[in-house]
């Protein structure tokens, strides 16, 4: 598959997303050009899964680091955010959006 864009909602707002699809149902998340972190369905089927960048092989991509100065979010990888960005991810490969 293909690399696509999602939105996400988080309490700062939303914010645009590149998805990267990696073999074995992982996907890795880019936002403005450097690597978020990379998701995957956990176990059991029901609730995605995050690696943060720093604990991944980028694979030539920037690791992202939030500069406060850029008028960038800072995207933590927590469960919530994980969550809806599996939600869109789902909604994108079923021809949802």
């Amino acid at each position: 598959m293909d690399p696509f864009n999602i939105t996400i909602s988080i309490e700062e707002g939303k914010i645009d997303l590149n998805i990267h699809p990696q073999e074995a149902g992982t996907y890795k998340i880019v936002y403005h050009g450097g690597l978020v972190g990379e998701i995957f369905m956990g176990n059991g089927g029901e609730n995605w899964e995050a690696i943060t960048a720093e604990e991944l092989e980028p694979g030539g991509f920037p690791v992202y680091e939030y500069d406060e100065t850029s008028g960038h979010q800072d995207i933590l990888l927590d469960s919530a955010t994980v969550q809806e960005i599996g939600k869109e991810i789902t909604r994108v490969e079923m021809g949802l959006n």
